[in-house]
C-alpha cells in the first residue's frame, strides 16, 4: 500500500472497523470518543468531505497517515503504511465513495478579485441585520468582488494574518486565499496582558459593539487585545500565540466544538483560561446574545 491509496480509505469507516462508533453526526462531520485515550464526551471529529480529522484533546489533525502514527505511536509513515495494509488488506469495502472527494475550493477559482473600503449598501444592510455597529464593521472590514464563472460577486471581507480574508454575505461564507487566525492588538508594538478569543469576525464585532455601549455583563473591563480564530480547525495555529499573554478569555459558541476548544487552551495554559461563554450560556454565540438583547427582549433563540 502506497499513500495515494492509504488516503483513499476512509477514516469515519477505518474508526468503525476498528471498533469506535461516532456518537454523533451532521452534514460529514462526525464526532467519535478519541481513539488515542479514554474520555467521557466526543472531542474527535472526523470531516467525512474532507476526509479529514481533528483531536480537539492534542490540538491536532490530518490525513491517515498522521492518525496512524498517533494509533501506532510511530513517526515512520513506512510503519504506518506497513499496518494499515495488514488491517485492511481489501480497502474497497472502506475507500472513500466517488461521492464525497471534493473538488478543490471554489474560492481558487476566483477571478477579478479587488478589496475596497466597505461601503456597499447591501453589505452595510448585512452588517445592520446582525446589529453590529456600522462604524466597528468599516473600521475593521472591508468588502470584496470577485468574478466567478463569468459573474460578479461581493461580500465582507475580514482580513486574517497571512494575507486571507474570510467572506461573508447573507447567502455565502467562505475564505479567499489563506486560512488563518486574525489577531487585533490594541496598541502597536505593546502586548496587552489580557487577551479575548472569538471563533468568527461578527462575534468580534458583536463585543465591540456591546463594549461601545458599555455592557460590563459580557466586556470584561481590562485592556486586551483579541484574537479571531476564523476557524475551530485553526485552534493548533493560535496556541504558541496565547503563550504571550496571562488572561485568556474564551468567548466561544455554546456547543461542543467551541467546549472541547475551550478544554484543550485550559489544558495547556490552565488557570490563565476563562471560559466567559457562561455569561451568554442561554444563546448560541455573542451575536446571538446581541440581537436578542437589542432587538427583543434578552430571551434565548432556538
Amino acid at each position: 500500500m502506497n499513500i495515494l491509496e492509504a488516503k483513499q480509505i476512509s477514516i469515519v469507516e477505518y474508526l468503525k472497523q476498528l471498533g469506535y462508533q461516532p456518537t454523533k453526526s451532521k452534514c460529514g462531520q462526525y464526532w467519535f470518543k478519541s481513539p488515542f485515550r479514554s474520555e467521557r464526551t466526543a472531542s474527535f471529529k472526523v470531516d467525512n468531505n474532507k476526509n479529514e480529522w481533528y483531536d480537539f484533546g492534542v490540538a491536532d489533525g490530518g490525513d491517515i497517515i498522521l492518525l496512524g502514527k498517533y494509533l501506532f505511536n510511530t513517526s515512520s509513515v513506512s510503519e504506518v503504511l506497513s499496518i494499515l495494509s495488514n488491517q485492511v488488506p481489501c480497502a474497497d469495502s472502506i475507500r472513500i465513495k466517488p461521492s464525497t472527494i471534493q473538488p478543490p475550493p471554489i474560492e481558487d477559482m476566483f477571478r477579478n478579485v479587488e478589496v475596497i473600503p466597505l461601503n456597499n449598501y447591501a453589505l452595510l444592510s448585512y452588517v445592520k441585520s446582525r446589529l453590529v455597529d456600522i462604524n466597528l464593521a468599516k473600521q475593521y472590514c472591508h468588502e470584496i468582488h470577485y468574478k466567478l464563472r463569468q459573474r460578479a460577486y461581493f461580500g465582507i471581507a475580514f482580513a486574517n494574518r497571512s494575507g486571507g480574508y474570510e467572506i461573508r454575505n447573507s447567502y455565502y461564507k467562505g475564505c479567499y486565499k489563506n486560512k488563518d487566525i486574525t489577531m487585533v492588538y490594541m496598541c502597536n508594538g505593546v502586548i496587552q496582558e489580557h487577551i479575548c478569543i472569538f471563533e468568527g469576525f461578527m462575534d468580534f464585532l458583536s463585543y465591540l459593539t456591546l463594549e461601545k455601549v458599555d455592557n460590563r455583563f459580557i466586556c470584561i473591563e481590562s485592556a486586551t487585545d483579541y484574537m479571531i480564530l476564523n476557524s475551530i480547525g485553526n485552534l493548533k495555529k493560535c496556541l504558541e500565540e496565547l503563550d504571550k499573554f496571562s488572561s485568556i478569555h474564551c468567548y466561544l459558541d455554546n456547543d461542543t466544538a467551541g467546549q472541547k476548544t475551550v478544554e484543550t487552551i485550559r489544558g495547556i495554559y490552565d488557570h490563565r483560561v476563562f471560559d466567559e461563554s457562561v455569561r451568554y450560556q442561554e444563546y448560541k454565540d455573542l451575536n446571538d446574545y446581541l440581537f436578542c438583547l437589542l432587538y427583543t427582549s434578552p430571551s434565548p433563540r432556538d
